[in-house]
């Protein structure tokens, strides 16, 4: 009797060692399925996010492109409308003097002038540092550029021009309308070469 009782203790407490043992085991397998499921969660989420990034990068890269893009053009689009009206006011000093002709052109031209000064403010907000440069050189080299007109006609509004007169004018002339050329032909490049370093940037 006593030993089959000691069997039945002792069958008991192996079902419930064996049930504990196997709870146990059932237990860690599954909480190292769970850390396992959390760690790729984590690294799923820290992709997204590192993709999320990339995107939102590349979409300011193409919106500094953008912003780049316009402000170039317009000062480009400023300084050809300004050596357009410098044109037009230097043809003045082929004909008859005409005050009211004079002040209007004059007029015209220092308006675009300004404008183009005002263009390459805006480059160089948007930069970069070497672009700003050129493009405030462009303006500047503009700026100049509608000097030897003024100050010829100026003179002539006071009466016929002595050869000293004409050839000062033709001289400064002669500089400042390659100088803006020159300006141009660096500015162009530069900004070419400024937006393409920001599509790389993008795509890398």
């Amino acid at each position: 009797m006593t030993s089959t009782w000691m069997t039945t203790a002792i069958a008991i407490v192996g079902t419930l060692l064996g049930s504990g043992l196997t709870a146990f085991v059932t237990a860690r397998i599954e909480r190292r399925k769970n850390e396992a499921l959390e760690k790729q969660q984590i690294r799923q989420e820290a992709a997204q996010d590192r993709a999320a990034l990339r995107d939102m990068r590349v979409e300011h890269q193409k919106w500094r492109r953008d912003r780049r893009q316009a402000a170039y053009q317009g000062l480009m689009d400023a300084a050809h409308e300004a050596q357009g009206a410098i044109w037009q006011l230097t043809r003045l000093t082929l004909e008859p003097y005409d005050q009211h002709r004079y002040d209007i052109r004059r007029g015209a031209a220092i308006d675009a002038v300004r404008a183009a000064r005002q263009a390459a403010s805006t480059v160089e907000l948007e930069g970069p540092a070497g672009v700003a440069q050129a493009g405030a050189e462009y303006a500047e080299a503009i700026d100049r550029h509608i000097h030897p007109p003024i100050q010829y006609l100026m003179e002539l509004s006071k009466g016929p021009l002595t050869d000293v007169q004409k050839d000062r004018y033709r001289s400064s002339a002669a500089e400042t309308g390659p100088l803006v050329a020159d300006m141009q032909r660096r500015f162009a490049p530069l900004a070419r070469a400024a937006l393409d370093e920001l599509m790389e940037e993008a795509a890398g």
